[in-house]
C-alpha cells in the first residue's frame, strides 16, 4: 500500500472542526478516492484496473468518497456486510474531480438553489449528485465538520473509469489491521493523512466551503513574504518547536494542509541555516523543525526540493535516526528518486554537503516499498 498514513491520534491536528471541508489525500495532480465493494467487483478491479464484470451496473449510482474515515463509517471499517467487505483505494485525476463537483446537484434542497421544483428536475436528471453528511471519527461518532460524497451513474461513471481512474489498489488488509488494534484497545493504529483538499472558488462558493482556513498569524507570516521574500528572524523562530509559541501549532496546520512553493524552499533554507550555526538566534533548530518544513517543501515535487531535504537529512546531527530517511522519498516518490539518485550521484555528492557515495547507495539500496509503506507507516509525520 503507497498511501500515506497517518497515528489517528494526530489526524486532526491542524484540521478544521466544523463547516463544509473536502478533507483527502493528494498524490501530484491526482487525488485519492475510496469505494466498497463485494469480492466479485473487487477482484476486477484490482485485475484490470478499472470497474465492469457482470456484477458491476454503469446505470445503478455508486458513491465515492475523499476522506477515509466516512468510508470506515460507512462500511463499518469492512465488516458491514459482504457487499463493502473490499475497500478500495482509487487514484482519480483531480481535474477530473472538480468536474463531478461542478457537474454536481446537490441532493438536498435549499432556498439558495431558486425554485425547487427546477432544483428537483435537475437532481432527477443528473447523473452527478453531491451529498454533504456529518463527518465522524473512528468510533463512528458524528462531528460537527461536514464531509462530501459524491455519487456517479450513466456516462459520468462511464468517465470516471475510463478517464478519471489512474490506479486502484485494494486496502483492505491494512483496514482491517487498524480495527483490529481498535477492537483490541490499542491507540497506536493508523489512519489516512489527510488535509484540506482545496477547489476553485466556484466550487467553494458553490458548497459554501469558507475560503481560507488560515489563523491571521500565518495570514500575517504568508503576507510579509509576498511583500519581502523573507520574514523576519522573530517570526521565524516562533516556527520553532523550543520557541514553545502556540502561533507554531498554528503554521504546522498550514503545513498540513497548503503548499507554498517559494516559502516552503525559503524556510527550510532557513531552518538550515539555523541548523548549522547554533549561534544565529535566540532558539535552535531540531530535528523536528527539519521534519516540518522538509514535509512542506515536499509538497513542490521538484528535484530542487530533493536537493533541499537531502541537505536537511545530513546537516541534522544524528544523521540516521533523527531525521527519518523515508522523508527523501515525498517529493519524487519511490522509485523515482532511486532512479534520480542513481542519475545523479556525483552532481549530489559535489553540491550536498555531507552526501557521500555511500550515502546515495544507502537510499538506493535500502529503501523498497515493503520497508517504505508496510512498517515504516510514514515516521515522519510524527511532528504532528
Amino acid at each position: 500500500m503507497n498511501l500515506n498514513t497517518i497515528q489517528h491520534h494526530s489526524y486532526e491536528k491542524g484540521l478544521p472542526q466544523e463547516g463544509n471541508f473536502i478533507l483527502g489525500q493528494k498524490n501530484g495532480s491526482n487525488i485519492i478516492v475510496y469505494q466498497a465493494f463485494n469480492d466479485s467487483i473487487a477482484d476486477y478491479a484490482i485485475k484490470n484496473q478499472k470497474f465492469g464484470g457482470t456484477d458491476y451496473s454503469f446505470e445503478r449510482m455508486t458513491w465515492i468518497k475523499p476522506n477515509f474515515l466516512w468510508m470506515m463509517y460507512r462500511s463499518d471499517w469492512a465488516e458491514k456486510d459482504s457487499n463493502q467487505s473490499r475497500i478500495l483505494a482509487i487514484e482519480m485525476t483531480f481535474e477530473g474531480f472538480e468536474e463531478l463537483l461542478t457537474n454536481g446537484v446537490l441532493t438536498s434542497y435549499d432556498k439558495s438553489y431558486g425554485d425547487e421544483s427546477t432544483w428537483r428536475e435537475n437532481l432527477n436528471n443528473s447523473n452527478v449528485r453531491i451529498q454533504w453528511d456529518p463527518d465522524h471519527n473512528f468510533k463512528g461518532e458524528k462531528l460537527k465538520r461536514r464531509a462530501v460524497q459524491i455519487g456517479i451513474k450513466n456516462e459520468a461513471l462511464q468517465k470516471f473509469n475510463n478517464e478519471f481512474i489512474k490506479s486502484i489498489q485494494d486496502i483492505t488488509a491494512f483496514v482491517k489491521e487498524q480495527k483490529a488494534k481498535i477492537d483490541s484497545g490499542d491507540e497506536w493504529f493508523y489512519v489516512m493523512n489527510e488535509s484540506i483538499i482545496e477547489v476553485n472558488s466556484a466550487l467553494k462558493n458553490k458548497f459554501s466551503i469558507p475560503e481560507v482556513f488560515h489563523s491571521p498569524f500565518v495570514e500575517g507570516i504568508i503576507s510579509e513574504f509576498n511583500d519581502k521574500k523573507t520574514i523576519s528572524q522573530a517570526n521565524f523562530e516562533k516556527l520553532l518547536s523550543y520557541s514553545d509559541q502556540p502561533e507554531r501549532d498554528e503554521f504546522v496546520g498550514y503545513v498540513k494542509n497548503y503548499k507554498n512553493t517559494e516559502l516552503s524552499r525559503y524556510l527550510l533554507e532557513t531552518a538550515i541555516a539555523y541548523r548549522r550555526d547554533d549561534e544565529l538566534g535566540e532558539f535552535d533548530c531540531m530535528c523536528e523543525d527539519l521534519l516540518t518544513f522538509s514535509y512542506f517543501a515536499s509538497k513542490n515535487k521538484e528535484a530542487i526540493d530533493l536537493h533541499l531535504i537531502l541537505e536537511a537529512k545530513m546537516v541534522d546531527f544524528d544523521t540516521w535516526c533523527g531525521f527519518d530517511g523515508e522523508m527523501i522519498f515525498y517529493p519524487l516518490g519511490l522509485q523515482p528518486t532511486k532512479e534520480y539518485i542513481a542519475a545523479n550521484k556525483d552532481f549530489l555528492v559535489e553540491n550536498v554537503e555531507g552526501f557521500a557515495p555511500q550515502t546515495a547507495d544507502y537510499f538506493i539500496e535500502s529503501f523498497d516499498e515493503e520497508y517504505m509503506y508496510n512498517q515504516i507507516h510514514s515516521r515522519a509525520f510524527w511532528y504532528f
